[in-house]
């Protein structure tokens, strides 16, 4: 456990952009796509959201993730592997709520 924190800290250290970056997209991925589920559960409406744009994400968020598994860069699998699944979701609603 303590090798993998090293390895955390080190990797933070030396990719300062990367780890703002990487904090960004965690606050969109925690911040604003689950309150866009939410807003879409409480009003039972998806109509205003556009589908290509979700489904985009999904799919960029999607390769991201296995860029990210492919250099084993945890970071860029974390973050994506978040946006992947919350936008997967508002595509189901889109489906469920249009």
């Amino acid at each position: 456990m303590k090798r993998i924190a090293t390895h955390v800290w080190e990797y933070i250290r030396n990719n300062r952009l990367g780890t703002v970056t990487v904090t960004l997209s965690l606050t969109f991925m925690f911040v604003g796509l689950p309150s866009q589920i939410l807003r879409i559960l409480e009003t039972e409406s998806a109509k205003e959201i556009s589908i290509t744009m979700f489904s985009l994400l999904v799919v960029q968020s999607f390769f991201w993730v296995l860029y990210g598994y492919q250099k084993r860069d945890w970071f860029v699998v974390t973050a994506n592997a978040f946006g992947t699944f919350f936008s997967s979701i508002i595509v189901i609603e889109w489906f469920l709520f249009k």
